[in-house]
């Protein structure tokens, strides 16, 4: 049985350091002591000192929405992982689709970012996904881009890979993708994994679903044995909220356990 890993990135939306802590201290009120499942925030670049401050030592997780591909050097405006190391943060989101499109970030770019997370034993969500106009091709774009992103990582670094699958079509909308579609998509995604790596690796590798995700189809998401968690956006922005979904997590978890 796969541990749980549910998580939530804030974008650019809380980025005054008052506004992340608030939310962090509400946030630890009603989920610290949380150890069935990985929790990890992603707060705005601008408040990952706040985060820091806020939850070293704790059982919630927490890191950055990107990372420079190199730990040191000329790279303007970048964030390098020794920051983040210093910081003592643990979790790195990766080729999210906004990066990907809006900033250009290629899979060579991506494979890099995720090979130095794993040097420096930070665990690397890696956001993978496909546009409106690949719904037909999706084994296509999943395997693409499994096999461009995740290429030349030994077999027991890969196993603490989180992918986190977000059809591109669904971020940010009024509703997620399907539940069913959801299913189809991470069972996909497990059956590649076998293809391209092996069937340990497969089984070991949490898959998590992100895209316009609410308390509303949280439960009906992660149902499915192959949806080990869900990846939360601005439908978390209320620490209240994030929680409720934190236990509607845990409790299909361990019902499908039992």
């Amino acid at each position: 049985m796969r541990k749980p890993a549910i998580g939530i990135s804030f974008k650019i939306y809380k980025n005054k350091k008052t506004d992340m802590e608030t939310y962090l201290g509400e946030l630890k009120k009603s989920c610290v002591g949380t150890i069935e499942a990985d929790l990890f925030v992603f707060p705005s670049m601008g408040t990952l000192a706040v985060a820091s401050d806020y939850l070293v030592n704790t059982e919630i997780h927490f890191g950055a929405q990107n990372i420079a591909p190199i730990a040191n050097g000329a790279l303007t405006g970048e964030l390098s992982i020794e920051s983040l190391i210093d910081w003592q943060a643990d979790f790195v989101e990766v080729g999210h689709a906004e990066r990907r499109q809006e900033l250009g970030e290629t899979d060579k770019c991506i494979a890099k970012k995720i090979k130095l997370a794993l040097a420096n034993q930070v665990t690397p969500v890696v956001c993978i996904g496909e546009d409106e106009t690949q719904k037909k091709r999706l084994r296509e774009q999943l395997n693409r881009q499994l096999r461009a992103d995740l290429s030349d990582i030994p077999e027991e670094q890969l196993k603490k890979v989180i992918l986190a699958y977000e059809p591109i079509w669904a971020i940010g909308q009024k509703e997620a993708a399907s539940a069913d579609y959801v299913h189809q998509a991470h069972r996909i995604i497990r059956e590649e994994m076998i293809d391209l790596f092996s069937d340990e690796v497969a089984q070991a590798v949490r898959i998590i679903y992100g895209g316009s995700v609410s308390k509303e189809n949280t439960e009906a998401i992660v149902k499915d044995e192959n949806v080990d968690g869900v990846f939360v956006g601005r439908f978390g922005h209320d620490p209240q909220n994030f929680k409720e979904i934190v236990d509607l997590v845990l409790k299909i978890k361990n019902e499908v356990k039992e």
